[in-house]
């Protein structure tokens, strides 16, 4: 669940939301000029989201369907890939 930052006069820029202090316990987005923070994902979440990639994979291959299945990336222009 994300929540709205609202402390904040006027609409957040790139530059505002770099500024902020790093925090590894929240995602951080910014959305139309609104910063959205909601919880990194735990443990349920990513064993979920592994067993959908290898149920969505294993249907592509047995189907001999044209698409592939690929993560997403958690990589930002804070975090090291």
């Amino acid at each position: 669940m994300s929540i709205a930052v609202s402390d904040h006069l006027g609409p957040w820029t790139v530059d505002d939301v770099l500024a902020l202090p790093e925090d590894t316990r929240h995602r951080i987005e910014l959305v139309g000029g609104v910063l959205l923070m909601s919880p990194n994902p735990g443990v349920p979440h990513q064993r979920i989201s592994s067993r959908l990639w290898a149920l969505l994979d294993a249907a592509i291959v047995a189907a001999d369907a044209p698409f592939e299945v690929l993560e997403a990336s958690t990589c930002s222009s804070r975090t090291a890939c």
